[in-house]
């Protein structure tokens, strides 16, 4: 027996070929927005990093887009943060709006019954302006 690490294909991603650790960073929309793009895998274990983003002092803007066109995939603990988040949103007189991720992605706020209580939609161009990592801890 070899004493060689060996990572589970669920990290690794080995069907994309990159890893789906969770990734979040955000840019200034400008004129009170926020976009937040997402990439990576959001389950049980990422889900308190987005909600740390989306509730940083930074990111209370009027408009905020979530863009979910690099996650490689999400648990129901992913899509129940996100309708909290856009429930939470409403109250304070703000909105989220859903960038239409990929068919796994999206087919999960199908199944869930999730996507009838979302702004969900699509995008031809993206937004280029700097990135800021967030990694709140």
């Amino acid at each position: 027996m070899s004493d060689a690490l060996v990572v589970p294909a669920s990290i690794v991603g080995l069907a994309e070929g990159r890893p789906r650790v969770f990734a979040c960073s955000w840019t200034d929309g400008g004129l009170d927005g926020v976009w937040v793009h997402l990439a990576g895998e959001l389950d049980l274990a990422s889900v308190p990093q987005l909600m740390r983003t989306l509730r940083a002092p930074q990111l209370q803007a009027r408009l905020i887009v979530l863009d979910l066109r690099e996650l490689a995939s999400i648990d129901s603990y992913g899509v129940r943060a996100i309708v909290n988040a856009s429930i939470d949103a409403r109250r304070a007189g703000r909105q989220l709006v859903l960038l239409r991720g990929t068919p796994n992605v999206d087919r999960m706020f199908t199944l869930t019954g999730s996507s009838e209580g979302l702004e969900i939609g699509d995008v031809a161009t993206t937004v280029e302006a700097p990135l800021h990592s967030v990694n709140p801890r």
